[in-house]
């Protein structure tokens, strides 16, 4: 049976605190990003990713130190996203030892961007996160802070995949942080056309969440960030992963 994808997300703001945040904002401090990445380590995770998400809407590019620290702390291959704007950026991360580069801003008005870097460091080494919103019963594509994109979320789609993404990141606003499952719904409306390998972050509750994605959908990873980091009704923060009988379990189908 084809290993599915468990993936925790990570966030880390401008002051390199490493946060969550409840529909991209509302932050509550997590712990330090290394040591948070040490506990992962020892859970036996396959992948993990590293958002830095005030590097855009600061304009500072990505730090490389941290960077370079975090690959050298992670024993999982490690996605990193965050201020990244050009080739040169993305060709010095890869260089610190990271295994893909997330982009999300710099792409929105450039998607020669995505070819670029895909054509020099591979496809399968860039990601392309897209926020997602739901508004009156419709999806948009929205900026970090939620105001909407006017670009057709399925024409962005085809477009990032045309200029060689080589996996898609859906990040859903509403849901980011609140617990309330993932949006299946979304994932009816827009499969179809994805034809790279893809994951959707928000919204996971428990293990039974990732088990239904899995069921109804083969080639979706699960994207997750407070089952991970959360404890308990007064949320106390603590670092956890399903044991490798929990996944077997989760993706049995």
């Amino acid at each position: 049976m084809l290993r599915r994808r468990i993936i925790p997300f990570l966030l880390i703001d401008k002051n390199y605190d490493c946060i969550k945040t409840i529909n991209f904002s509302n932050r509550k401090y997590i712990g330090d990003i290394l040591n948070n990445i040490r506990i992962f380590n020892e859970k036996n995770v396959d992948e993990i990713v590293v958002l830095d998400i005030d590097a855009s809407s600061n304009s500072y590019e990505p730090r490389f130190d941290l960077v370079k620290n975090i690959a050298s702390v992670c024993r999982m291959p490690v996605t990193y996203g965050g201020g990244v704007k050009d080739l040169k950026m993305s060709k010095k991360i890869i260089s610190s030892g990271v295994e893909k580069i997330c982009l999300n801003s710099a792409i929105i008005s450039n998607f020669d961007l995505i070819k670029e870097i895909s054509q020099e460091i591979g496809s399968q080494s860039l990601s392309v996160s897209i926020n997602f919103k739901k508004i009156d019963g419709k999806y948009y594509l929205v900026e970090n802070n939620g105001k909407k994109i006017q670009k057709n979320i399925i024409d962005f789609i085809l477009e990032i995949q045309k200029y060689g993404a080589g996996e898609i990141v859906f990040n859903s606003y509403n849901d980011d942080g609140n617990m309330s499952g993932y949006d299946l719904n979304f994932l009816d409306n827009i499969l179809n056309y994805v034809s790279v390998p893809s994951v959707i972050v928000g919204g996971c509750s428990d293990y039974e969440d990732i088990k239904k994605l899995f069921l109804k959908y083969k080639n979706i990873a699960a994207g997750c960030s407070s089952i991970f980091i959360f404890k308990g009704k007064l949320k106390a923060v603590l670092i956890s992963y399903p044991s490798e009988r929990e996944r077997l379990n989760i993706s049995e189908s």
